[in-house]
């Protein structure tokens, strides 16, 4: 079982404490047997959190998740590895041009 992380942007929905229509940046992680699975999953996880119109960006496998010095990053790193995804929110909402 791999680790792989994206870098996605999606709309709020039914996010608490995001403002509804509110396009923001993030992370997910996501654990699965090969890339190609996890990339597959990963938009289901925002998805299923509240989250629409989620856009993939890109993506890649992480080869070691512990090794991150942000602590929230390795920290979502391996709630993913223990529950099978997680995700980090960039609090600021994305400018609509972007």
């Amino acid at each position: 079982m791999g680790l792989s992380v994206f870098l996605a942007t999606a709309v709020a929905d039914t996010v608490e404490g995001r403002r509804p229509g509110g396009r923001h940046a993030m992370l997910i992680y996501v654990s699965a047997d090969s890339f190609e699975e996890a990339q597959a999953k990963a938009a289901g996880v925002a998805l299923g959190t509240g989250w629409m119109l989620v856009r993939l960006e890109k993506g890649m496998e992480v080869a070691d998740p512990g090794a991150s010095e942000d602590p929230v990053l390795r920290a979502a790193a391996m709630d993913a590895l223990a529950e099978g995804s997680a995700m980090v929110v960039y609090g600021d909402e994305l400018p609509p041009e972007a």
